[in-house]
């Protein structure tokens, strides 16, 4: 058997938003690859039908990242396959053309032309579509003029995309760029006449909503101009008949993470973010026309699926799902996301076990369909059914038939308390009477989590010859609210954690020679990798991906606004709490760092911006300690797993050679 390569992500498989047909027949979902010639990535619909048990491609044009059920045999979809369309797109005409194509046979046909950027869409039972689009409310839209006065209006909009302009907060955001004035508005699209009829406020963002016959119900985020994006949401109901709009639930309490009909009331999975903050775990309450909301039950743990990897690909599904008065979705459990069911009568129910991490799920009477990662093998299609979880595709068996996985070995070690979750992954070929170099990986969030399932990079890195080491510290997800908790305890309880877990590891592991050991991670990951390193000597040497250095800096430059900040400091600003921000900032203490570290970034990084690279790399060049900076153009914060492919080769081929160079591994 051959071992991993570090362009062997380029072959794998990546499967997301699986969805079943209304009648449960059928069901959909999007399988994705990495394409160098293009450094892109390819996507095509994928259709399994229930009754058979198998699967086959439904589409071939490469750009099918999502889609959605017209009907029980029909397949609506996103699409630019007019190259005169598509030119006029680039000029900055927004128009979204959907495709239909039916499971039974024939090509696509286009189905329609909207004109605006489509982000979600539901069919509607009077043929029209519901749809969520992205509108500019500070830019006039070309499709309001003809003739001339629309090629003013291009031409103006051309010439604004030389310019960054903000007044508001954020005003440039994650993997989507300048966002000032963007909305994502709900609107109902009638195809007879191409119009789009606005249901949702101008100044807020839809993220969820449901449709029935006679009205939409839909949760919105206000967000003006004059005040910062909030975290809570509102609940609408738009009535049909009249266009009428009825507020059910205010806009300013509660931090949403589901929201559907559920029998003749409203079902929601929400937290008001009073103890914890906005990373709270949800209660589950229902909520009538009237406006009651009625808390269901009580809920501390874990209602996500944030179990962390470099192999996958694409938007997902909703990982909530509803079927006769049971919500089914993800929850975090350890270093695994399982699929649990609220059952009618309150009580919860795991539906599969902790080995591994489902991703999303589909649901209809008998069946549960679910994309996951079991044990150390990557992306395949699931079914469950009877209690019985059974593999459907076999995109990516040949990993395991063909290179040297290395299984990670799992064990709990307590600290302050608590019982936390680390895995070793020893090199392949491991051999016990010989030593080897150690990195100690940190995952970001902090509210994500390790778990077993397969990961590139550090898998590259044990068939690189590297014992790698990783664990799960205090504010991971995967446990209760509690033992999430780090609200103004970063580089505290954390650190003690990765310190008590590192010696832990080199106890259990002898192999682990503690004078060739180095540190790595991204965003909270890099946050941890620039505090470590200034904190102790022990590792020979760090590489720090997108990591916060400044604290100060981050309130006033980050995407997340400065809400978030002020959250996980004490609810305060850094006028009022300066030292608080600065105590709680590596920089400060980079004129201790003797660690020879690299520094990976992009420019287009909104989350973790630019400047906590650069500031970090910049001091510790001051203070005469070797060090590099690589910085990539025109990608984001998630470099690392869904960039350019070739910037993420490039990446890693940094990453290897700066370990290399102070850790030399035998790498056989």
């Amino acid at each position: 058997m051959q071992r991993i390569q570090l362009d062997d992500f380029l072959n794998y498989k990546f499967l997301s938003a699986v969805e079943y047909a209304p009648d449960g027949t059928h069901a959909a979902f999007v399988v994705s690859k990495a394409d160098l010639d293009h450094n892109g990535y390819l996507s095509w619909l994928y259709l399994y039908d229930a009754a058979k048990g198998d699967v086959r491609q439904l589409t071939t044009c490469g750009q099918e990242k999502s889609f959605v059920w017209l009907d029980n045999s029909t397949v609506l979809f996103p699409g630019m396959r007019d190259s005169v369309l598509k030119k006029r797109v680039e000029t900055g005409e927004p128009w979204t053309i959907l495709y239909a194509i039916d499971i039974r046979g024939g090509e696509a046909q286009e189905y329609a032309r909207v004109p605006a950027k489509v982000k979600k869409i539901k069919p509607m039972p009077d043929g029209r579509l519901a749809v969520v689009c992205e509108v500019n409310n500070d830019m006039p839209n070309p499709h309001d003029y003809q003739g001339e006065e629309r090629e003013k209006v291009l031409a103006m909009l051309r010439e604004e995309n030389d310019y960054i302009v903000g007044d508001e907060v954020p005003f440039l955001r994650q993997g989507m760029g300048v966002q000032n004035g963007l909305r994502s508005r709900l609107f109902l699209f009638d195809r007879k006449d191409g119009s789009l009829l606005p249901v949702s406020q101008k100044w807020a963002n839809v993220d969820f909503f449901s449709v029935r016959s006679d009205e939409i119900i839909y949760a919105a985020m206000p967000f003006e101009k004059d005040k910062p994006l909030m975290y809570s949401c509102g609940v609408y109901c738009y009535t049909l008949a009249d266009g009428s709009v009825k507020q059910l639930l205010r806009d300013d309490v509660y931090r949403f993470r589901y929201m559907d009909y559920l029998g003749d009331e409203i079902g929601i999975a929400a937290s008001d973010m009073k103890r914890w903050g906005p990373n709270e775990n949800p209660y589950f309450y229902t909520l009538d026309h009237d406006g009651n909301l009625t808390l269901r039950v009580k809920n501390e743990e874990s209602a996500c699926s944030y179990v962390i990897t470099d192999c996958r690909y694409g938007s997902g599904s909703a990982d909530f799902r509803h079927l006769d008065g049971d919500v089914y979705y993800l929850a975090g459990k350890g270093g695994s996301a399982v699929i649990r069911r609220l059952n009618a009568d309150g009580t919860f129910e795991d539906l599969t076990d902790e080995n591994g991490a489902v991703d999303c799920l589909a649901v209809t009477r008998g069946e549960i369909l679910c994309i996951a990662m079991r044990d150390t093998h990557l992306q395949e299609l699931y079914s469950l059914k009877d209690g019985v979880l059974r593999q459907i595709t076999h995109f990516n068996d040949w990993v395991e038939q063909e290179r040297t996985v290395s299984t990670p070995e799992h064990f709990t070690f307590e600290n302050d308390g608590y019982t936390l979750d680390g895995w070793i992954m020893k090199p392949a070929d491991f051999d016990p009477s010989k030593k080897y170099p150690a990195i100690l990986d940190i995952h970001g969030g902090p509210k994500c989590a390790y778990g077993p399932i397969f990961y590139h990079e550090l898998q590259y890195r044990a068939n690189h010859g590297y014992i790698v080491i990783y664990c799960d510290p205090r504010g991971s997800e995967g446990r209760d609210n509690e033992f999430a908790d780090v609200i103004d305890k970063y580089g505290t309880i954390d650190y003690e954690d990765l310190m008590k877990f590192t010696d832990e590891c080199i106890a259990r592991c002898p192999q682990i020679d503690t004078e060739r050991m180095g540190v790595a991670g991204g965003s909270y990951g890099g946050f941890m990798t620039n505090w470590i390193i200034c904190h102790t000597d022990r590792f020979r040497c760090g590489a720090s991906q997108r990591g916060i250095s400044d604290q100060v800096a981050h309130f006033a430059t980050s995407d997340t606004g400065y809400r978030f900040p002020m959250n996980q400091a004490m609810g305060a600003n850094i006028w009022e709490h300066h030292d608080a921000f600065w105590n709680g900032s590596p920089l400060k203490y980079a004129n201790r760092c003797k660690t020879p570290t690299l520094f990976i970034h992009s420019n287009e990084d909104y989350r973790c911006p630019l400047q906590d690279g650069i500031e970090m790399y910049t001091a510790l060049k001051y203070f005469g300690v070797d060090t590099r900076i690589v910085i990539f153009k025109g990608e984001s914060h998630e470099l690392s797993r869904s960039g350019r492919p070739t910037h993420r080769i490039r990446r890693m081929k940094e990453i290897t050679a700066w370990l290399d160079k102070y850790l030399t591994p035998d790498c056989g």
